[in-house]
């Protein structure tokens, strides 16, 4: 993935600077596998620890014109509302990467008024807070790994978007209980209750915790109905898609759902259910899965 990310940066040769007066010290760097790399935010050059992911997703929120603060070595804060402030984490995972795909390229849309979203994988906060201040009158958002929970609630709560997010600790699966859940510690976006084959070939999970997990048919009774189901869980969307009932499937009328391995068992079953179905971002076994009531 390195040298994957090396020649995405060397295409984004001119935008580059934006990131950096020293495009091939920074370019050595990232070749020689070095993680302390020469960054420019604020009009100031720092090394900081940052993974590629948040190095690229750093590149493209400049170019879209987001400028962050640094807020601590290892953190950076972006003012996403008027005097509202979100951090992101720099030195694991790819926050800055999902940032632009849930602010600039809005993969998940951009209109969510009056809304009732459930937000499946919700990481750092990102998407919950942009469904909310996209609109959303109520965000029902799920998060089992425990430091992106943190960090999901202490954003939640920078953001004053307490009345209209409710976080919960926990991970979605066919059954109400606990299970045992895979961490990859440097990795947080890909941590997961059922990683699919793909998954374990480009992860390396070095923990297993247990976490409390919670049936789609338990939250919808609870806290729904739901409008829009965004289904981000690393694998899971298959057992959730295959396992719960079908009277609970059709009664959200809208989702997005993330897949790490063929979608087709997903876009049969929603179909004889009376979905449409689209695909997007569809490369090597991971996309994006679009479905909608005809």
């Amino acid at each position: 993935m390195r040298y994957w990310y090396l020649l995405k940066l060397l295409w984004q040769w001119k935008a580059l600077k934006e990131v950096t007066p020293h495009r091939w010290k920074l370019l050595w760097k990232v070749f020689r596998g070095e993680s302390r790399l020469p960054v420019q935010i604020e009009g100031a050059l720092r090394e900081l620890s940052i993974t590629l992911p948040n190095l690229y997703g750093l590149l493209l929120l400049l170019r879209a014109g987001l400028k962050p603060q640094v807020e601590k070595s290892d953190e950076l804060r972006w003012e996403l509302a008027p005097g509202r402030f979100f951090h992101t984490r720099l030195a694991t995972g790819m926050d800055l990467m999902t940032l632009y795909e849930v602010f600039v390229r809005q993969d998940y849309g951009s209109d969510f008024s009056d809304k009732v979203v459930l937000d499946v994988g919700a990481y750092n906060g990102d998407s919950a807070v942009f469904f909310a201040l996209r609109g959303a009158k109520k965000v029902i958002a799920l998060e089992p790994y425990p430091p992106s929970y943190d960090l999901a609630k202490a954003n939640i709560t920078r953001m004053n978007l307490q009345d209209k997010i409710l976080l919960i600790h926990g991970a979605l699966g066919v059954q109400d209980g606990h299970e045992a859940f895979q961490v990859a510690s440097a990795e947080p976006d890909a941590n997961t209750l059922n990683p699919t084959p793909l998954t374990q070939k480009l992860i390396t999970f070095d923990q297993v915790i247990e976490v409390p997990v919670y049936s789609l048919e338990g939250l919808v009774k609870g806290y729904g109905p739901f409008d829009f189901v965004k289904l981000d869980c690393e694998g899971c969307e298959f057992a959730i898609v295959q396992g719960t009932p079908e009277a609970i499937l059709k009664s959200i009328p809208a989702w997005h759902i993330e897949y790490h391995a063929s979608p087709a068992p997903l876009e049969a079953r929603l179909r004889a259910l009376g979905f449409q179905t689209r695909r997007a971002m569809d490369r090597f076994g991971l996309g994006y899965l679009w479905a909608r009531k005809e």
